[in-house]
């Protein structure tokens, strides 16, 4: 009841009721690569099939991201964060009950769309429910909770697809919802953007139609080829939107992004961390969970325990970094953060067809410590650099970059690892005395990566190298995986870089 919340603790109920449908976005976003294969198999869907499943969900999250962050700040956060986990839930009923892959594809993006107006909205009201000494604090409570659904999210898909069904995988938020909506009603004031006046339309269009020809764009890339007109078309349509945004945010009176927080390189050196961060996190994540189940052929329930080497230290490491906020300060916890993701990398970069699972293990833990430092404090030291009514927008912004950076690292990390893949798969053919050719080569190109089915298919394509064919599709997914491991080794290097960027606030400039 209401007498359990007093004005002392008010602060960590509306935590609580915060990360509930953060928990449920991050375990679906997560979880859904250990899913996919049964999905696949239940729908009959190809590879591009499973791959919009992911898409159309980042794309309906991704793209509205900043309007809706905005949106909560003009009409009232708790109001759209609210309407948010309702269209959320009603999405998970949909994917649920899904027949076919266009249903599921399309309720995927209906999910997103709530995950958008929730996600935008959830952090500033947690920004804004600390005094600014403890906000550091708060939020490191609020996204080590998010990060935990991300490292369980493959366990926990991998128990509801291995013994029940994947329609539970998306039916199992519609409880946790309801039970959010609820926390959030008793528990959450309403807070808005006293200065807000009016909504940018103009904005809102531009910078949503940019992200999606972006995502759209960067996602064709594997089925069309990079030098594909409609590829080139979108990439350049999309920029061009981009720009067109930037020049209208520049020239009205209320934009949706005032563009001149980046002439603060604090906030563009925490950008960046934020941005790299997940962008490698979100290639770890997915390309680990192909190679534990189709390299190392673990089950979906034995792939989600190795991914608690994430997880377990994760959770303690993030009070002990939001600790470290204050005496240590911002420049240094991230610094150090993203070295040890950086090295975590180097560590993933050794992974061989047959030795992965001791060094995929220590790199998890080196990489959770990492990005304890890297991520939770690069969020609060965003939200330290701005005023509070300018909560929702700085949370926006911040969001986009991270979840746009997400997406695009599953999708450019994506395109560069199907290229050595498959260059390496025709290589070792050849070295086995068998050049495939242009047909061959045109029918491996929809296989799901390492797959058996994969494998299958080769073995019938060339029967005399059948009894290599393992170990050539193994050792051809493995070599695309160091690669797409040294360019996150090199990215995460560059967000060291960027964290250095970051000056101190002295304790007397404090607000």
């Amino acid at each position: 009841g209401t007498n359990m919340i007093t004005a002392e603790n008010r602060k960590w109920w509306v935590v609580a009721a915060m990360a509930l449908p953060l928990f449920i976005l991050t375990i679906d976003f997560f979880g859904i690569t250990v899913a996919l294969p049964s999905i696949g198999h239940d729908l009959r869907t190809s590879t591009t099939g499973l791959e919009w499943t992911i898409n159309a969900f980042m794309l309906a999250f991704a793209a509205p991201l900043l309007a809706v962050g905005r949106l909560g700040d003009i009409i009232g956060r708790r109001k759209v964060l609210l309407i948010g986990t309702v269209i959320f839930a009603i999405g998970s009923a949909l994917c649920g009950v899904a027949e076919n892959d266009w249903w599921l594809i399309a309720a995927r993006a209906v999910q997103g769309l709530g995950a958008a107006m929730f996600f935008s909205n959830s952090l500033s009201i947690v920004s804004n429910a600390f005094p600014a000494e403890q906000r550091g604090v708060g939020i490191g409570a609020w996204s080590s909770i998010g990060t935990i659904g991300s490292a369980i999210g493959p366990l926990v898909g991998g128990v509801l697809t291995q013994y029940f069904s994947w329609h539970w995988f998306f039916l199992v938020n519609i409880p946790i919802a309801v039970a959010a909506i609820v926390l959030t009603l008793v528990a959450v004031p309403e807070s808005r953007d006293e200065t807000a006046r009016g909504v940018d339309l103009a904005g809102f269009v531009t910078v949503t139609v940019g992200f999606v020809l972006l995502v759209m764009g960067v996602e064709l890339v594997d089925s069309l080829g990079a030098a594909s007109p409609i590829v080139i078309g979108a990439l350049v349509a999309g920029a061009l939107v981009l720009v067109l945004f930037y020049a209208i945010e520049s020239r009205i009176k209320n934009p949706l992004v005032e563009f001149g927080i980046f002439e603060n390189w604090s906030f563009v050196g925490t950008s960046g961390v934020a941005a790299i961060a997940n962008y490698v996190f979100g290639a770890l994540t997915f390309f680990m969970t192909l190679y534990l189940q189709h390299v190392l052929n673990f089950s979906p329930v034995k792939t989600g325990l190795v991914f608690l080497a994430y997880t377990v230290p994760f959770i303690p490491m993030s009070t002990v970094a939001g600790r470290a906020l204050r005496p240590w300060g911002a420049r240094l916890c991230m610094t150090i953060g993203m070295a040890l993701v950086a090295i975590s990398f180097a560590v993933f970069a050794f992974i061989s067809p047959a030795s992965g699972v001791m060094l995929s293990v220590v790199g998890l833990i080196v990489h959770s410590v990492g990005q304890a430092y890297a991520y939770n404090i690069s969020t609060a030291a965003a939200m330290d650099l701005v005023p509070a009514q300018k909560a929702g927008e700085v949370s926006g912004l911040i969001s986009t970059i991270r979840m746009i950076s997400l997406v695009f690292g599953v999708a450019v990390t994506g395109a560069l690892f199907k290229t050595l893949e498959k260059r390496k798969l025709f290589d070792l053919f050849a070295a086995a005395g068998r050049n495939l050719t242009l047909a061959e080569r045109a029918e491996v190109k929809g296989l799901l990566s390492g797959s058996v089915d994969a494998q299958a298919k080769l073995a019938a394509l060339v029967p005399e190298a059948a009894h290599q064919v393992e170990g050539i599709v193994r050792g051809a997914f493995v070599h695309g995986l160091d690669g797409v491991m040294v360019l996150c080794l090199v990215l995460s290097l560059v967000g060291v870089a960027s964290a250095m960027l970051v000056r101190e606030k002295r304790a007397d400039q404090n607000k």
